[in-house]
């Protein structure tokens, strides 16, 4: 390896930049449409306390017409992991909510 290293910065290509580890996690929220800005108020309220920021929650149709799926985006620097795995085991406990699950309906998982 460490020849081919050398073999590149002598033809002049440079190595690519080491990958940043994204700070952005997802996660699906599956509740009654009905108690939706209960329960999005108390996600803002509970992350920003924990020193979190909610970057994004995007609101989608479930698969019952009674039923809302939110996607939560959540800005989180690799120190603050923890925080938010134990944020996240709490939004399972909020009344109404049905499911949480990481990722978004696209299933794209970024944590």
């Amino acid at each position: 390896m460490r020849f081919f290293d050398l073999f590149l910065r002598r033809a002049g290509v440079r190595q690519a930049p080491a990958r940043v580890a994204s700070q952005l996690s997802r996660f699906t929220v599956v509740c009654p449409r009905n108690s939706l800005a209960d329960i999005r108020r108390q996600i803002y309220l509970d992350f920003e306390a924990a020193g979190l920021t909610v970057s994004g929650l995007r609101v989608d149709h479930a698969h019952r017409h009674d039923m809302a799926t939110a996607c939560v985006t959540v800005s989180c620097p690799p120190d603050k992991r923890r925080v938010l795995m134990m944020q996240a085991r709490q939004v399972k406990d909020y009344p109404g909510v049905h499911q949480v699950r990481w990722g978004d309906q696209r299933h794209l998982a970024l944590n």
